[in-house]
């Protein structure tokens, strides 16, 4: 009996150290909702991308269209690559509202294709600026952590590259964000904050990693 005892406990052992860290991730509503958003953005906001890079009227729309639609690929293959290890379900298509600004944008031409295209795709780079710093800091895993920093640094490096236009308009970024507004204030204010957190977290990791320091 013994012995036998014995062989299931080694086996459990055996499953548990065989396990990927993966399976035993927390993940929590917001985590999964960045994932799913991330997915719906690139699924409207690439497409119209790469439609900016042939049709934009001004070059450098054409270039910044051409930038956002190659990040935009490499980002969602993130999204579903690490959704598939956390057991997350991605959308296959954009919402509703972005289906409408998509055809809104598709149906433009000239200056008009232009200022929607970075306008819309600004305020909707804006829209996600907060849940992603959010899962930034509070998620409890580490890939999850790495993903929505990963989509920080997309966020903010498209919103400077569509401003880059020159016809980025000041009030793109009022967009509704879980009943409230975000503004350039509310993203200087977020950008700051992770700034302070991050130099707090490096400062702490040079302490505690000092020579002559034990735990």
């Amino acid at each position: 009996m013994i012995y036998r005892l014995l062989g299931v406990v080694i086996g459990c052992m055996v499953i548990w150290v065989g396990t990927p860290a993966d399976a035993f991730a927390e993940i929590d509503s917001h985590d999964r909702d960045l994932l799913v958003r991330v997915r719906q953005a690139g699924l409207w906001e690439g497409p119209v991308s790469r439609q900016a890079e042939h049709r934009g009227s001004a070059r450098r729309v054409r270039e910044v269209g051409r930038e956002l639609a190659d990040d935009h690929d490499r980002l969602d293959a993130q999204t579903r690559a690490l959704a598939s290890k956390v057991r997350v379900e991605l959308p296959g298509e954009p919402t509703e509202e972005q289906r409408s600004w998509a055809d809104e944008i598709t149906g433009a031409t000239g200056a008009d294709f232009d200022r929607l295209y970075v306008n819309r795709a600004r305020a909707a780079h804006g829209s996600i600026f907060g849940l992603a710093s959010h899962v930034r800091a509070a998620t409890r895993d580490d890939a999850m952590r790495s993903f929505a920093q990963a989509a920080v640094d997309t966020v903010m490096r498209h919103m400077t590259l569509l401003e880059s236009t020159g016809i980025a308009e000041t009030t793109s970024l009022m967009v509704p964000v879980g009943g409230g507004e975000l503004d350039g204030g509310d993203l200087a204010l977020g950008m700051l904050m992770m700034g302070i957190a991050g130099g707090a977290t490096f400062g702490l990791v040079r302490v505690l990693g000092a020579p002559g320091r034990r735990a």
